[in-house]
């Protein structure tokens, strides 16, 4: 099943639903040119789905226009599109949602979360942005990042090393793909671990 709206970057959004008939949404929240199809989003994709959560796969509008993003004019609208489309998705069935974002994607869930108070949330939180962290980390998520990720400063790290209401997966050498540099065998090992950890969560909210 697809979720469809016409967005404000003049092209139809298609958002992807597989549907499992669980009670608990997925929805997957990229990054700006983390699309879904890269491999974060997509085997954490198919981890929902094969554990029978239904999964909601968003795509923002200027990604499908294929254009740039205006953060400090558009980032609004994303945020608003993404809401619809989540809205359009909901129905009756579902008590839970789970929000799995990357990097900017993050900051949209941070965002969307406050107006689905009626469902019980959980969020996992894939290498976000220092502003994520400073807009506020929920309570219960699980925070996956790299000591080797331009996007998140020294300050941001600290403030999650510190938190005790979380879990929190620092991945040494790692950037914003959680990918090791130069070093192709440790970055799918670490792909791996980022997979697992996020299997766990998964299985500790059922």
């Amino acid at each position: 099943m697809n979720i469809k709206m016409l967005s404000y970057f003049k092209v139809n959004l298609d958002c992807n639903l597989i549907e499992n008939y669980s009670d608990t949404l997925v929805v997957l929240l990229p990054g700006i040119g983390y699309t879904g199809d890269r491999p974060l989003m997509d085997y954490s994709k198919r981890l929902a789905s094969e554990m029978r959560y239904d999964v909601l796969s968003i795509e923002y509008g200027f990604q499908v226009a294929r254009t740039s993003l205006n953060h400090s004019d558009e980032f609004s609208i994303v945020i608003r599109e993404t809401r619809e489309i989540i809205l359009k998705a909901l129905n009756d069935k579902y008590r839970k949602i789970v929000f799995i974002g990357k990097s900017i994607g993050t900051l949209v869930q941070t965002s969307i979360e406050e107006k689905l108070a009626k469902y019980e949330t959980f969020n996992i939180y894939l290498t976000p942005v220092s502003e994520t962290i400073k807009v506020g980390i929920k309570e219960n998520s699980l925070i996956i990042a790299g000591n080797n990720d331009p996007m998140i400063n020294n300050d941001a790290l600290h403030k999650l090393r510190e938190m005790s209401n979380v879990k929190f997966l620092e991945i040494e050498g790692a950037d914003h793909s959680l990918n090791i540099k130069n070093d192709t065998m440790k970055s799918i090992d670490v792909l791996k671990k980022v997979i697992e950890a996020e299997r766990n969560y998964l299985n500790s909210i059922k």
